[in-house]
């Protein structure tokens, strides 16, 4: 039997050090949040929101502070029932955040996770 792998849930930023990137899904379950998190006192890079800005992902909330660390949400709504994504919107806005996330160190940025 192959020994088991675990599969990050996050990405971390090899130029941002200390801040981690995860795809969180949300209801209807056709597209997710972006969440920034970094420890608290250091933050997010002004850079990295207008990047995620420019691919239409907007700053929706500071999530609470969870051991030591601080968490900051970005969504986008598509044109889908309830504000979720085409398969078309998917496909794009995916490549998007990827393509700027890789911008700022992000090489492997993690497969969705649910709330």
């Amino acid at each position: 039997m192959p020994p088991a792998s675990r599969v990050p849930t996050a990405s971390v930023s090899e130029l941002l050090p200390g801040v981690t990137v995860s795809f969180q899904s949300k209801p209807p379950h056709s597209r997710f949040d972006v969440v920034c998190s970094s420890p608290v006192g250091q933050e997010i890079s002004g850079e990295l929101s207008s990047a995620l800005h420019a691919t239409g992902f907007n700053h929706q909330r500071k999530l609470p502070q969870r051991n030591g660390v601080v968490s900051e949400s970005f969504e986008r709504e598509g044109s889908g029932l309830c504000g979720g994504w085409t398969a078309a919107e998917r496909e794009r806005l995916t490549t998007d955040a990827r393509r700027a996330l890789r911008r700022f160190g992000f090489t492997m940025v993690p497969e969705f996770r649910s709330a």
